[in-house]
Order: structure tokens, then C-alpha cells, then sequence
């Protein structure tokens, strides 16, 4: 399939015309057969006034309408042609027959604008569609050296919004030009025909405003790309502020970052106030004009009309006809500062994406053939690379890398090994030298065979938001290779759609992993192929924890609520056969559970993920605060957070913020320590507490746990209080009468799932009993052994494929990111596997174990023949491998190897 063209002329111009020039000649023909249909709209209001309202009608007079003849050239006689006869009307007939002539004009030109309209605007939407894709794809043909030059927002703000008013420009770069001058071109000609003098005013005036006005708005394109220019520096520095939280913290500099972002908005401020000030004078300066001319055709028209030199019913066709010219005059006016500003915006646009040196289309062009094996050495020859001030990074480096080969490339950092480690995979830019696969260039090579025969994974990888199992297959989605059958009229249209656009028009809706370069034969063998490489890297266990810690998917609820149940069951055999009872408690309707908050024993549930709220907490809720107040649990929940608050600011009250004293006090924070404080005063003093204080008490009696916080508080009457008021809870709760604190929370149930619970509270349904040492490590054992018995590892396993990595991937830790990075390329079971520092983030001995599992997995993977470069963080780990080259200061030297390889030996 061959790739789009991506032509940006320099012209906005000659870019609409090349891809638009069919739809734009349509547009033209349209507007030729609109304009006589447009001019009788004007010569109507005439006719009428002069004919049955204002002309001389004798009793009984009759007119005929509507004759229509041709008559023939000379050449064939000279002669007419009755057509039609006409229809004989007396005089209120004529003012009716004119009047819905008139009234069908209107319509008809009415459906001709909207026809007119929605095409260019389609045609816009279609050319803003093409070009995003251009500058998209050309951002994807980058040099590499050019991301160091860019910052993602402020490209990301030039594709998205820049480019607006260029695709709206598209449908009416050549059509409003043309619609606007003829439809002012036929009204002055038409006011021409009905008085000389009127019409020669009226062109006068008209030549003024479209002299001046252009001229005096070219000011306001210059203020409007400087106010662009400044907000897309601004997008580009806020983007840098999020991306340097960690260091605006750590450096106390927000303030700076204040102060700087307010001096930019202060720039922008001036800039935008000169551009509406200058814009608003233009707009007034060219209504005045407009203005002009209706006084003069009311002075001199009326003039006119009293010497007898013109009729009424031409003088009111006439400012009939001047009503309909400013309006396009004004969109004239107003299009073409909108073409000076598009220009000059395209022209930026433009500047930012075109390059010499991008990436050869031909390089990425789609590829639904499979590239053969790299089956020999790989010849690098003199090897060099520089950075953009021309200093060496790579001093010129020679060497042959033997298929099969495991070498290992040590150094400091920045000493040269990781910028050979990129050069392999061509994300280098090398400055000179060459490297050879099969005897074929680097260089040379397309990306269907780099990016489907070499694999890479390095400590900095960044991984789109998505799930961890999405995260996995991106080295996998080349092409399209399993293809669903749609058919429909929307199919065919959005097909036909995205070639008009110029976009590619494969679908992303289609199957584009290749299992075969998995080693695998479908879907069908996915997962365990991932439980495979995951293993390798580490990360197998985790993903199953993600799994544990996650919610069931709502499209497996109903599927998998059985099977979870019944682990539930055999978690409560289990327990029983080893005699781990008193490791656990279980949740029970009608028992208060002594290891879940007061809160979690009141609703018998937790909080819907799902539940859209307004901000305020549950117990807040009027719904929650009216039951409080019915069972009476209000004020034994007030004096209870008293308590808790006098006994925690007498034990804590006096210790600094950050004494470790204060780490495990989950009740109240350290910095809460001073407004409870000042709670308890006013309380003692009023002898009243105030709703906002009463809330606060109350929220640290919801969350204690007795024995967690071994306050005492918590007596025999209390529990019954808040089994009472569960009780009247869930009765309320099942009657739909709580409102949203019903929406909220999902109870459980002893014979269901909890949709809103993870899969691991499903399964345990209890608490685990925290006053024995050894019970969190026991519940866990027996937990591990009831999922491999009921078959669900391979559910948990699944569900933690599917766990959310973040923006970024910022809901892994720096290590699980790392891990996941080299699980991808490993799951490729490339020719040439190039790791470069791929774990940094782990110690040694845990990068040892993830490096000789690496190399062993060639056979396991069925890949042999792989060839592996791995830049090492620890020097020492070198003898896992059949050759080391050591990188110091740019320099190449390959040492002695002493030592035979010792990973049989260590496997």
C-alpha cells in the first residue's frame, strides 16, 4: 500500500488547490447557477412595488405572467418561440404571483447557500483532517536529533490547534472569494442599472473599504502571530512545569515558576489588548463607511424621486439591493485579513515540519510481507558519532558481531557504550561510518525490517497510557495481519473518508499483533506466552498482585462470579484443614467485624468507583447525616472522635511533625494535630460543637479500628448501636430510599461478588486478624494455594494484564517499568536484541537473575541464532557473556577474556 502524499507547499494557496482543486471547480459551477437565481431576488422587490402596488391598474385590468420564449439564431430564421403562454392575472393576482416567485427565489437561494456552506465546510474538516496527518506523520519521520530540539506540547499544540483556522480556510480559500464578489458584483451592478449616480456612490465607497480596511487589519495579523507565538511557548513551559514537579519541590522554586509564568501571561495580556483595541477601531472606521452610503442614497435618492428623475420602486430596490452589499463586503473584508492570518500561521506551521533531512517515506512504508531472518555477522566499520557541537561521542569504532554472539558492553556512563548500543538500532545519528546487516547498510534497511528483526528496551522508555498487556504488544503491531469483515454503508464511508484525506486507511479496529513473531500460532496461546516473558523479566508475580489488587472488569463480573465464589468456599476449607481459623475473620451481616473501621461496619460495604459524587464525603451526605440522627448514632460518634481526639493530641500533641513517633498514626495527620486542637478549645469553652467541628470528630470515629488503634473505645453497646443502625442501613438501602449514599456503596453479600471490591477482598470476604505476627503471612499462603487449586492464577494473571499503567506509565514503580521495557523486546524474539542499561533502577543481584534467565530464554523462545548486546550497569556481570568490549572516554577496547563463558555453568 502505498503511502500519502505529504506535499506542504509554501503557498496556502497552491496546498488547498493541489489536494482540492476537483471540489473548488464543483463550488464554481454551483455559484455560476445561483447567481441569475440571486439577481432575481433583487429585480423582484422592483416589479412588485412598481406593478400591483404602485402602478396604474384600470377596473378589471389584467396582466399575463410567467411568457416564456426563446428565439432562434439568424442563422436559423431570427424567429421566436412561444414556449408558454403566460398566465392572465388581474392586479391582486400579479402582487400574489410576484410575492411567491419572490418567496421561491429566497428559498431556492437559501438552498443553494446551505448546499454551498456544508460542502466547504466538509471540504475543510477533510483538508484539516489531511494535514494533522501530514504533520503527524512527519513528526513520526523526525530525525532523531530533532526531539532534542522540540518540546512534545508545543508540537502537540501547533497539530492540534494551529492548524484549526488553516483546515477552516480550505473549503473557502477559492468558493468565499468568488461568492462574496459576485454577489457584491451583482448588486452594484444591478443598483448601476436602476440609477447611474447612486451606483457610482455606492462603488466609490465600496473601493474605499476594500482598499483601506485590508490594509489597516495587516497590523492585526502581525499582533495575532506574536500572540501566537507566545501562547505556544506558554503551552510548551507549562508542560515543562508538570513534567518538573519532583525538582520544583525539592528546589522550592514554584514561586519562581510563578513569577516566570506570570511575566509570560503579562506579555500575552499586552499583546492581546493592542490586537482587540487596533481590531476594534478597524471594525468601526469600516462600519462607518458602510453607513455612509445609505445616508447618501436617502438624501440623494429621495432628491431624485422628488424631480421625477426616479421612480419609488426603484429607489427602495436600490437600498434593498445596498442592504444585501455590506454584508458581503464586510465577509470580503474580514476574509481577507482570515487569509493573511492563515498564511502566516500555515507559513509557521510549515517552518516547524519541514526539514532536509527527514526520515525517506520509502523507510516506513507499509509492509504486510514478513522480513527474512538476519542470518549473518553484523559488520560495523568505522563507527563514529557526534554530538550537535561536533564533539566525539563515539570515536571511530570497528568490530563484527558473530550471529548467535552474547557480548557484553561495559563502561562509565556517557563513555560511549550506549551511543554505539542506539547506533545499532538507528537511534543514533551517526556521523560517519556504517553498519552492515547481511551485508545490506543500516541505513538502508526499512523500518518493517529494523522494527520487526532488531528489538530494543532501555532504563528511559516511555509507554503510552494504557493497560500493561497493551504496553507488552506495541512491538508486535505492525500491520493489520487478521482482518474482520464489516460491511455497510458507514464502512464504505469512512473508508472512502480517510482516502480522501490522505490518511492511510487501515483499520485500527482489526487484529495487528503478530503471533508468529511471538512463536505462537493465535490469540488462543497469548497469555501464556506473555506469563513467559514476563517470567524472564521479573514481573510475572507482580502483574498477578496488580491482578489481586484490581477490580473484576464489569464485562467478566458475570462470567467469573461463580468460580470466585467458590474460591471464596475453598479459602474457608482451606483455613479449616490447617487449622488457620483464628488467622481470619469473616464478614457477617449480623456480626460486628472487629478489623474493618466503624465505617466499613455501618454500610456492611465500601464506596462504588464508579459513583459520580459532588465532592462530599459519605458521612457528610444529608441522606447519611438524617440516619445518624434517627438511630441516635450521632452523638455516640461525636463523643467517640472526642476522645479520640483529647487521647491522641495528649499522647502526640507535643511531638514535631516529623518525629517517626507519628508514622503510623493514620487516624489524624500531623498537620491535622493543631485544628483538632482548636476544636476541642472551642467545644470546652461554647459547650456547643459546630457542624463543621462535628464532622471532624465524627470522621476519626469512622475510621477506628480497636484493634489497630488500642484506644479502648470501642465497648459491647457501641458495636450493638452500629449493628442497629447497619441494619436499618441495608433496609433503607434495599428499599432505594438513601438516594446517592445508596448509589455510593456497595454492599456486600455473602452469596455475590462485590463489584465495587477488589478480587482479593472477593475472595477473602473477611479481615485478616492482625494480633497474631505470623497471620498476614499465613492468609497469604493459603490465599496463593486456593487460586492455583480453583484455576484462577490464570484469571488474576489476566485481569493484572489489563491493570491501567498511567500517563507514562506512572503507576508502575521505576523498576516495574524497566522490567515491563525488556519484557516487550524480549516478546519479539528479535534477530538482535540491543539492551542498553535496561534495569538500572535494580540492585545487582537482582539484575544478575534477570540477565541469565535473558539468555537462557533464547532456547525457551526458540531463537538460538539471537544475537544479544547488552550494556551492563555492573562491570562484573560481564562473564555471563561470550565477549566483553569496554567504551572509556568514546574509545573502544576489547579486553582479554580470561574466562570461558559461565552461563551454562551459572544456569
Amino acid at each position: 500500500m502505498a503511502q500519502p502524499r505529504d506535499d506542504l507547499h509554501a503557498s496556502i494557496f497552491r496546498y488547498v488547490w493541489h489536494f482540492t482543486r476537483r471540489q473548488q471547480l464543483w463550488l464554481f459551477a454551483v455559484l455560476a447557477v445561483s447567481l441569475p437565481l440571486y439577481y432575481l431576488t433583487l429585480d423582484l422587490p422592483k416589479r412588485i412595488v412598481n406593478g400591483p402596488i404602485q402602478g396604474e391598474w384600470a377596473p378589471g385590468e389584467t396582466q399575463t405572467l410567467f411568457q416564456t420564449w426563446i428565439t432562434l439564431p439568424d442563422f436559423l430564421g431570427g424567429s421566436s418561440v412561444q414556449l408558454f403562454d403566460g398566465v392572465e392575472l388581474d392586479r391582486f393576482g400579479v402582487l400574489l404571483a410576484l410575492s411567491l416567485t419572490f418567496l421561491f427565489f429566497v428559498v431556492v437561494n437559501g438552498l443553494f447557500k446551505f448546499y454551498i456552506s456544508t460542502y466547504k465546510g466538509r471540504l475543510g474538516e477533510r483538508l484539516l483532517r489531511r494535514l494533522r496527518y501530514q504533520l503527524v506523520d512527519r513528526v513520526l519521520r523526525f530525525p532523531t536529533g530533532r526531539f532534542k530540539q522540540v518540546r512534545g506540547p508545543e508540537i502537540a499544540s501547533m497539530i492540534k490547534d494551529e492548524t484549526e483556522p488553516v483546515g477552516g480556510f480550505g473549503g473557502s480559500a477559492f468558493a468565499d472569494p468568488a461568492l462574496l464578489l459576485s454577489q457584491a458584483g451583482t448588486a452594484l451592478v444591478f443598483i448601476i442599472l436602476q440609477n447611474v449616480w447612486l451606483g457610482t456612490v455606492a462603488a466609490a465607497v465600496v473601493g474605499v473599504q476594500l482598499l483601506l480596511i485590508p490594509r489597516m487589519r495587516r497590523r492585526l495579523v502581525r499582533l495575532a502571530r506574536a500572540r501566537q507565538i507566545t501562547a505556544r511557548i506558554l503551552s510548551g513551559r507549562i508542560g515543562e512545569v508538570v513534567e518538573s514537579i519532583p525538582s520544583i519541590r525539592t528546589n522550592d522554586t514554584s514561586n519562581y515558576e510563578r513569577a516566570e509564568l506570570g511575566d509570560r501571561l503579562g506579555k500575552i495580556l499586552k499583546i492581546r489588548y493592542d490586537f482587540f483595541q487596533w481590531k476594534f477601531f478597524v471594525n468601526f472606521l469600516n462600519n462607518l463607511l458602510a453607513q455612509m452610503t445609505p445616508f447618501i442614497f436617502y438624501l440623494a435618492g429621495g432628491y431624485f424621486v422628488i424631480t421625477g428623475r426616479l421612480d419609488i420602486g426603484q429607489l427602495v430596490a436600490v437600498i434593498a439591493a445596498y442592504k444585501d452589499l455590506p454584508s458581503p463586503l464586510k465577509e470580503l473584508i474580514a476574509w481577507d485579513q482570515y487569509r493573511v492570518d492563515v498564511q502566516s500561521k500555515y507559513a509557521q506551521i510549515r517552518e516547524q515540519f519541514t526539514m532536509p533531512d527527514l526520515v525517506d517515506p520509502n523507510v516506513q512504508k507499509v509492509s504486510f510481507e514478513r522480513p527474512p531472518q538476519l542470518g549473518q555477522d553484523i559488520a560495523v566499520t568505522g563507527l563514529k558519532v557526534t554530538d550537535d557541537s561536533g564533539n566525539e561521542l563515539l570515536q571511530p569504532t570497528s568490530v563484527r558481531l558473530k550471529r548467535g554472539e552474547t557480548v557484553a558492553l561495559v563502561g562509565p556512563v556517557a563513555g560511549g557504550a550506549e551511543y554505539f548500543a542506539d547506533a545499532l538500532v538507528r537511534l543514533a545519528e551517526t556521523s560517519g561510518g556504517r553498519i552492515a546487516f547481511d551485508g545490506q547498510s543500516l541505513d538502508a534497511l526499512p523500518e518493517s525490517v529494523l522494527g520487526r528483526r532488531l528489538a530494543y528496551s532501555a532504563s528511559g522508555l516511555y509507554f503510552a497510557q494504557g493497560t500493561i498487556r497493551d504496553a507488552l504488544l506495541y512491538g508486535l503491531k505492525h500491520v493489520p495481519l487478521r482482518h474482520e469483515t464489516r460491511e455497510g454503508r458507514e464502512e464504505e464511508k469512512r473508508l472512502l473518508e480517510a482516502r480522501l484525506a490522505g490518511n492511510l486507511d487501515l483499520d485500527i479496529r482489526d487484529d495487528w499483533v503478530d503471533y508468529e513473531a511471538a512463536g505462537i500460532s493465535g490469540p488462543e496461546e497469548l497469555s501464556r506466552r506473555l506469563a513467559e516473558v514476563l517470567d524472564i523479566a521479573d514481573m510475572r508475580i507482580e502483574v498477578a498482585r496488580l491482578g489481586l489488587r484490581s477490580r473484576v472488569p464489569e464485562p467478566m463480573q458475570e462470567e467469573v462470579a461463580g468460580r470466585i465464589l467458590d474460591a471464596r468456599n475453598r479459602f474457608r476449607e482451606r483455613l479449616q484443614e490447617g487449622g488457620d481459623e483464628d488467622y481470619f475473620e469473616s464478614f457477617d451481616p449480623a456480626r460486628y467485624s472487629a478489623y474493618a473501621t466503624v465505617l466499613e461496619n455501618l454500610v456492611f460495604g465500601i464506596a462504588r468507583p464508579d459513583f459520580e459524587d459532588d465532592g462530599q464525603p459519605l458521612p457528610a451526605r444529608p441522606e447519611m447525616r438524617a440516619l445518624l440522627t434517627e438511630t441516635g448514632l450521632d452523638e455516640t460518634l461525636l463523643a467517640m472522635g472526642r476522645q479520640i481526639a483529647e487521647t491522641l493530641i495528649d499522647i502526640f500533641g507535643d511531638l514535631s511533625p516529623d518525629n517517626p513517633l507519628l508514622d503510623n498514626l493514620d487516624l489524624m495527620s500531623p498537620d491535622e494535630v493543631d485544628m483538632y486542637r482548636a476544636a476541642l478549645r472551642r467545644s470546652a469553652m461554647d459547650g456547643a460543637v459546630s457542624e463543621k467541628d462535628r464532622r471532624a470528630f465524627q470522621r476519626l470515629a469512622f475510621g477506628y479500628v480497636e484493634p489497630r488503634h488500642r484506644l479502648g473505645l470501642l465497648s459491647d453497646d457501641i458495636r450493638e448501636h452500629v449493628l442497629s443502625a447497619r441494619a436499618r442501613f441495608l433496609k433503607d438501602a434495599e428499599a432505594e430510599a438513601l438516594g446517592s449514599v445508596g448509589a455510593a456503596v456497595s454492599v456486600h453479600r455473602p452469596d455475590a461478588i462485590n463489584p465495587a471490591a477488589t478480587v482479593q477482598d472477593n475472595i477473602l470476604f473477611g479481615r485478616v486478624v492482625t494480633r497474631y505476627a505470623e497471620a498476614a503471612g499465613r492468609i497469604n499462603t493459603v490465599l496463593v494455594e486456593t487460586l492455583r487449586e480453583t484455576g484462577l492464577s490464570e484469571l488474576v494473571f489476566e485481569i493484572g494484564l489489563d491493570f491501567d499503567i498511567g500517563s507514562g506509565a506512572k503507576r508502575l514503580s521505576a523498576g516495574q517499568q524497566q522490567k515491563l521495557a525488556l519484557a516487550r523486546a524480549l516478546l519479539k524474539r528479535a534477530d538482535l536484541l540491543v539492551l542498553n542499561r535496561p534495569l538500572s533502577a535494580l540492585d545487582g543481584h537482582s539484575q544478575r537473575a534477570i540477565i541469565e534467565r535473558t539468555l537462557s530464554a533464547r532456547q525457551t523462545l526458540d531463537i538460538p541464532d539471537q544475537t544479544v548486546v547488552w550494556v551492563l550497569s555492573h562491570g562484573e556481570q560481564s562473564a555471563l557473556f561470550d565477549r566483553t568490549l569496554e567504551f572509556v572516554e568514546g574509545r573502544m577496547r576489547e579486553p582479554a577474556n580470561d574466562a570461558e563463558p559461565k552461563l551454562a555453568e551459572s544456569a
